[in-house]
């Protein structure tokens, strides 16, 4: 067959493609041959935006039976029987049994334990930029370490701190072996003998792994495969071999985890360097990091091609795929297409939020894509601030892998110690998580006094050692205590603002917690010393002529400083303080000089509180405030639905697995945020109709599996179709996933 445009030479394998100027390569080919045929391959590749995507999701006619990959791994390391390499029915089977490990909610459990890790990793870099400037390599020492701990600690594999030697010798070896899996024979698609005695050792690593779990089960995500089934039929059969399914299944969640995640992480921290003007941005707003993340999953993307291969004959731009013919699918020239992105070689981090596919798309959607995003958003939140505006020390080092793959070997760079640290947090109501930014002061601070105030509750008075004055706060702040030896945890301030010289903090004993109150109980003295910092305030009071203020148990810390307030401004207040004994509530001596404005309400005593009395009718220009356990908040919410919009403020910290439609008919969505009223006909989902409409909204399968595109909902009741929410989180109607879900009424208003 001739060549639709001999002068374009598209060759994945070269070994200075990825390293010279791909994206000039696919430039031409979107514009002179949008249907590339290789003679030298005997593969077509498509490289428009809707092109490639338009494959992804017509899973019927480009079929993955032969493989995603282009070169030999696709027979030797994850081989016919491997997800990678299955068309439904099978592949949903096989992905139902680690997708619940992988959705979004469950991902954002890791939070804690990723930020951790990293904050290990980076722990060294202070004192290198304490004095002039340090050094660093960005991918040797995170981006990097980071996917290999956080896999390791999903498979149930040994830490890099694991006291056993044997164990730590286990671990450097998969290492080793992930690294050596990627020899190719330069130019071609073919193994070494390196790569090919890498990838048995490391699918032997794995069988030996599968037959430990059988013998004694942990909670990992190996034993969950040891321990499933697919209709009655165990997932792990009695022999497992390289071929194996589980087998399969492993490599793509093993090589897919580490080395994209690795490749984003290196790719954010290269962009980052060489655009300071987007990372001052980022620094001066740090609400912009999960825009950078996605931002440089499009221009550079991690995975830049996949394969699939034609069940019939396909015609596109006047060219001919025959049936059986190889396509390869170029994200990461579709990412870039003028005719989807406007200014598309420009790395943008305000660039308003669109489509991408940067995790893929339809079926063979990313798995990992929630965790990846995770990763990469902590890696920037905990490391730029030490970094501050850090320099490239010479050019970074490609990293010697398939053609599929765009990542960072080396990365080194220059720094220095910046004062102010950068830093977001995220504060959950179900299943909607809203990103707060601030720029923040760390500093040390002494535990100058240590006092009990109740049953299970301490009150920390936190001074700067040096006698200077610690940043001034407003009612409903709070700070983080970073512990060190226990996980950071964020406390609000209860003293008084005007008090420069000391932050006041309440803390209850919680035996159930991640032990940073038991660490500041049990072990937290006079004299000690710890890192405070902030403070930022996602609770602030607004001002109004009345105030309602209801507190259970410790929820009472940041209500007094706003007594305080509403007292000074001569407002009208009155507090209802709940507790489940009077022994256990805190600051009762200081509440009791406002007399009857305070109704003690002790459980025990009195019962749960009457939220209906206080709440069953709306009360003109009253703002109530809340702040307390999850039940308490929840109850409060529900009670006051009928009061004014924003009349009700409420803190919290904690976060809340294809059926007709019921409906026929077309229905209206209201995007909230955008202002738009659309129409989702019946043979339509609300998601392409949203995308249509140019609003950015996040997805991966497109067949509501994996959860990317849970969106809140607002008003009406939606037709819940997918196979992610349970029946407690369908009957709240909150959430909805708009790939598949519909509408039970006429309309529907989401928070768009």
């Amino acid at each position: 067959m001739a060549s639709t445009a001999t002068a374009i030479d598209y060759n994945p394998f070269a070994p200075d493609f990825y390293t010279s100027d791909p994206f000039a390569v696919y430039r031409r080919m979107r514009e002179e041959a949008p249907v590339y045929y290789s003679e030298r391959w005997g593969w077509y590749a498509l490289t428009r935006f809707e092109d490639v995507r338009g494959a992804a999701l017509d899973a019927d006619t480009f079929r993955s039976f032969e493989g995603m990959d282009i070169d030999d791994s696709r027979l030797e390391q994850v081989p016919p029987g491997s997800i990678g390499s299955m068309d439904n029915p099978r592949h949903d089977q096989v992905r139902s049994v680690v997708q619940p490990y992988f959705l979004p909610r469950r991902i954002a459990q890791l939070e804690d334990g990723i930020r951790t890790v990293v904050r290990d990793l980076v722990a060294s870099w202070r004192d290198r930029g304490a004095v002039g400037r340090g050094t660093v390599d960005i991918a040797q020492e995170l981006a990097w370490p980071m996917p290999f701990d956080v896999f390791f600690h999903l498979m149930g594999l040994p830490s890099r701190h694991d006291p056993d030697p044997l164990e730590r010798a286990r671990r450097e070896q998969l290492e080793h072996w992930t690294h050596e899996l990627k020899d190719r024979v330069p130019g071609t698609p073919h193994l070494t003998p390196v790569a090919r005695a890498a990838t048995a050792g490391v699918q032997q690593f794995f069988i030996d792994l599968l037959d430990d779990r059988r013998r004694a089960a942990r909670d990992d995500l190996v034993t969950r495969f040891v321990q499933a089934d697919i209709d009655g039929v165990p997932f792990v059969g009695e022999e497992v071999t390289p071929n194996s399914e589980v087998s399969g299944l492993m490599m793509i969640l093993f090589l897919g985890g580490v080395e994209s995640t690795a490749g984003l992480t290196g790719t954010l921290f290269t962009l980052l360097a060489e655009n300071p003007g987007q990372r001052a941005l980022l620094q001066a707003d740090p609400s912009l990091l999960p825009a950078a993340v996605e931002e440089a999953l499009r221009l550079i993307t991690p995975l830049q091609l996949t394969a699939r291969t034609t069940s019939r004959e396909v015609t596109l731009h006047g060219v001919t795929i025959p049936a059986g013919g190889r396509v390869v699918l170029v994200m990461g020239a579709a990412n870039r297409d003028e005719r989807q992105f406007p200014d598309p070689d420009t790395f943008d981090i305000t660039r308003p939020r669109g489509r991408h596919l940067g995790f893929g798309e339809g079926v063979h959607g990313c798995l990992g894509a929630p965790l990846a995003r995770l990763e990469a958003r902590i890696a920037l939140e905990e490391a730029l601030p030490v970094l501050g505006d850090y320099e490239l020390a010479g050019p970074p080092t490609f990293y010697p892998s398939s053609p599929n793959m765009y990542v960072w070997k080396n990365l080194p760079g220059t720094f220095g110690r910046s004062a102010r640290r950068p830093h977001v947090e995220a504060v959950s109501h179900r299943t909607t998580t809203v990103t707060l930014a601030t720029s923040e002061f760390e500093t040390e601070a002494r535990v100058a006094a240590k006092q009990e105030a109740a049953d299970g509750v301490v009150v920390l008075s936190l001074r700067e050692p040096g006698g200077r004055p610690l940043p001034p706060w407003k009612p409903g702040a709070h700070v983080d205590l970073v512990l060190g030896e226990a996980p950071t945890r964020q406390y609000s301030l209860c003293g008084d603002p005007a008090d420069h010289s000391e932050y006041r903090l309440g803390v209850l004993r919680d035996p159930a917690g991640r032990g940073s109150s038991r660490y500041v109980h049990d072990r937290l003295e006079v004299g000690d010393t710890v890192r405070v910092r902030g403070p930022r305030n996602n609770f602030p009071l607004v001002a109004s002529p009345r105030y309602l203020f209801i507190a259970g148990g410790i929820g009472i810390t940041p209500i007094l400083p706003m007594i305080r307030a509403a007292e000074a401004a001569g407002a009208d207040w009155r507090l209802v303080y709940g507790g489940r004994r009077r022994a256990s509530m805190a600051f009762l001596d200081e509440l009791a000089q406002y007399g009857d404005r305070v109704s003690v309400r002790p459980q025990d005593e009195a019962g749960l509180l009457d939220l209906e009395g206080l709440l069953g009718t709306p009360q003109a220009d009253t703002r109530v405030y809340c702040c307390g356990p999850e039940p308490l908040l929840a109850a409060v919410e529900q009670r006051c639905g009928a009061w004014p919009a924003g009349a009700l403020h409420v803190e919290r910290f904690a976060a809340r697995p294809l059926t007709e439609p019921v409906r026929s008919e077309a229905f209206e969505v209201v995007l909230e945020q955008s202002g738009l009223t659309l129409t989702v006909p019946p043979d339509r989902s609300i998601l392409s109709v949203v995308e249509e409409a140019r609003v950015g909204v996040l997805s991966s399968c497109a067949e509501g599996t994996c959860g990317t595109c849970e969106t809140p909902v607002l008003d009406g009741v939606p037709d819940h179709r997918d196979s992610v929410l349970g029946p407690y989180e369908r009957e709240a109607n909150d959430c909805m996933m708009i790939c598949v879900s519909r509408a039970r009424t006429d309309r529907l208003v989401l928070d768009l």
